[in-house]
């Protein structure tokens, strides 16, 4: 169904070209991930909405933790959390499991990060789908507002990939960094306003959200699609800059080290 929508679109690319790899690569992975189950690509739905729903009931019901339309307010940081996780683990290891193409074909190793993250940015918008289907059922309207979102969308998208190249050159010389990344993502989980709302990381504790670049990209999306309010500048600016900096330095590191990838591995 993916290669149909974007075959015309490729058709107006040299064969061979690089743009047409980097989708290659992507759409086998992608396929890979969800194909060959039988459910397919409704898994790339039922594992958000189930992830929701357990943590709708424990907050709500459990704890009594109310607010207006939360299952929306967890469902869009629950969806962005896992592109961001499930992005930076697979980044991470890309340069292990691609082991076979490094060695034997000639071509910029930076692709394989370009296809790696837009493999887990076409499950990130079946999440978004079913965010939007679910924000119709319950009555939300669309604002205006909702013209920043590609913004933030784009912005999160940078996030992954450069923190996927940071790691990922990491990894050549530090082997236990997949270890340091689990506990590091765990912690950041806790202090993402996911759960919780802004104001529990006001006065001392506001710090975080600067430390933890996702923490403001999901305060924006909730200001834009569910409060229709404009984003907070503060958190867009610096978050955009904290990625494209991050980017560029990551680039670097990795065109700089990347050479020792098949002789460590």
């Amino acid at each position: 169904m993916l290669n149909q929508i974007l075959s015309p679109i490729l058709e107006y690319f040299p064969e061979n070209n690089r743009l047409e790899r980097i989708w290659k690569l992507a759409e086998v992975d992608f396929r890979r991930r969800y194909y060959d189950n039988l459910l397919g690509l409704f898994w790339a739905l039922i594992n958000p909405l189930f992830r929701v729903a357990v943590y709708y009931f424990a907050f709500t019901q459990l704890l009594e933790g109310r607010m207006e339309n939360y299952a929306l307010y967890l469902f869009s940081g629950i969806i962005f959390w896992l592109f961001f996780t499930e992005g930076t683990n697979k980044g991470l290891t890309i340069m292990v499991q691609k082991k076979y193409l490094i060695e034997n074909i000639q071509f910029n190793k930076l692709d394989l990060f370009y296809s790696s993250t837009l493999s887990v940015f076409i499950g990130f918008m079946f999440n978004l789908l079913a965010y939007l289907a679910v924000s119709i059922i319950s009555g939300v309207p669309f604002y205006g507002s909702i013209a920043f979102f590609p913004l933030l969308v784009i912005n999160m998208f940078i996030l992954v990939l450069s923190v996927s190249m940071f790691l990922a050159t990491l990894n050549i010389y530090i082997k236990d960094i997949k270890h340091l990344w689990a506990m590091l993502i765990m912690a950041g989980f806790w202090v993402t306003p996911i759960f919780l709302p802004r104001e529990a990381f006001s006065g001392k504790f506001e710090i975080l959200l600067y430390m933890n670049p996702v923490a403001g990209i999901i305060i924006n999306v909730r200001e834009v699609l569910l409060y229709g309010r404009m984003p907070e500048m503060n958190f867009l600016l610096w978050n955009f800059a904290y990625a494209v900096t991050l980017l560029a330095t990551a680039t670097i590191l990795f065109k700089y080290f990347s050479h020792k990838a098949v002789e460590k591995y």
